[in-house]
């Protein structure tokens, strides 16, 4: 069993905030990375190192929820539920169990919520490997061209 931590109401609140300031921004695809992108936002006086964690989280939800579906992200953050690895790493039952408990009555979503989290992990895995087998000793110094 995964332990999860939930984050208050009263802790999303600057987020939420945040997120209604800016609403043409694409939660989706904007570089939480890039300082740039991050300076263009409407901070409404709030402190970019409190929120940008629980920003950087949010945009983890985004991206496995279906379009126009983002709406769910804050309650899945309050809930504990902060990354794709992470609800990939949920049995589905259980998965299902949580989703049912926050958004009754909408069980493929949920299901389809699971997939796409097990999608992206699997992404994020070939990605992480690549990246460790790039680094090997043997490999740097093969010349590759």
């Amino acid at each position: 069993m995964s332990v999860t931590l939930s984050v208050s109401r009263m802790a999303l609140s600057p987020l939420q905030r945040l997120i209604e300031a800016n609403p043409s921004v694409d939660w989706r695809a904007i570089a939480l990375h890039d300082t740039g992108a991050l300076d263009a936002l409407d901070w409404c006086e709030l402190e970019p190192e409190m929120v940008t964690p629980l920003l950087k989280a949010y945009q983890r939800l985004v991206r496995i929820l279906p379009a126009s579906e983002e709406r769910r992200a804050l309650a899945l953050l309050e809930s504990g539920l902060h990354s794709a690895v992470q609800i990939a790493a949920i049995p589905k039952d259980e998965f299902a169990r949580r989703w049912a408990a926050l958004f009754p009555r909408e069980a493929a979503l949920g299901e389809a919520v699971h997939r796409s989290a097990i999608a992206r992990r699997s992404t994020l895995l070939l990605h992480h490997i690549n990246n460790v087998q790039s680094n090997e000793p043997h490999y740097r110094a093969a010349r590759f061209k």
